[in-house]
């Protein structure tokens, strides 16, 4: 595997295309990975991942439901046919490092594992969480093999800021989960 990681000064939604350049980058010299993971939100990111990468296997991950608001989707369903236009596949689904635990320690005040690691990942910025949290949910709804390395995309809010070559695993076997490679993250998060 070749890989050239760079670092951006800060967290930020205004390098989403750089991080696209990144990627493309990492993809041209590692020919042999095809599929790409992106999370989005409202959806500018998955439009802008799976526009970039027709030639490769998207999938993008949004928010589940009611995460914000009850029966609400922050994905804007124009943004959602968009990106399923491009080609790309959309997952809709629980956050692997909350769902259940998230509300428990909502409700009452008790921190359960799958946060605690959450929060760990973190350290090395919000991204990288994202990064590794796609990868299980993508696995675990059958989208991407668990035997082959795949690109992960994330970022801190809005827009993209990191991405890392990632083994994926699926929940129930989170200790298989490899972050192989980091193509770019920020220094300051």
């Amino acid at each position: 595997m070749k890989v050239e990681t760079f670092h951006f000064d800060e967290a930020s939604q205004n390098v989403t295309n750089q991080v696209i350049e990144l990627v493309q980058k990492f993809l041209d010299a590692n020919p042999d990975v095809e599929y790409i993971i992106a999370a989005t939100t409202e959806g500018a990111t998955g439009i802008a991942v799976s526009s970039a990468f027709k030639e490769h296997k998207v999938i993008v991950v949004s928010h589940q439901t009611g995460f914000v608001k009850p029966n609400e989707n922050e994905l804007k369903e124009e943004h959602r046919l968009k990106i399923i236009k491009e080609g790309a596949q959309v997952l809709t689904t629980t956050h692997a490092l909350a769902g259940v635990p998230r509300g428990i320690r909502r409700e009452l005040g008790t921190w359960q594992a799958t946060e605690i690691i959450a929060v760990a990942y973190r350290t090395f910025g919000q991204g990288t969480k994202v990064c590794a949290e796609i990868a299980m949910m993508a696995a675990d709804a059958g989208l991407v093999p668990v035997d082959s390395d795949v690109v992960c995309i994330g970022g801190t809010g809005r827009g993209a800021d990191t991405a890392w070559v990632v083994q994926p695993a699926n929940t129930q076997a989170f200790t298989k989960l490899k972050m192989r490679a980091c193509i770019c993250k920020p220094v300051e998060f």
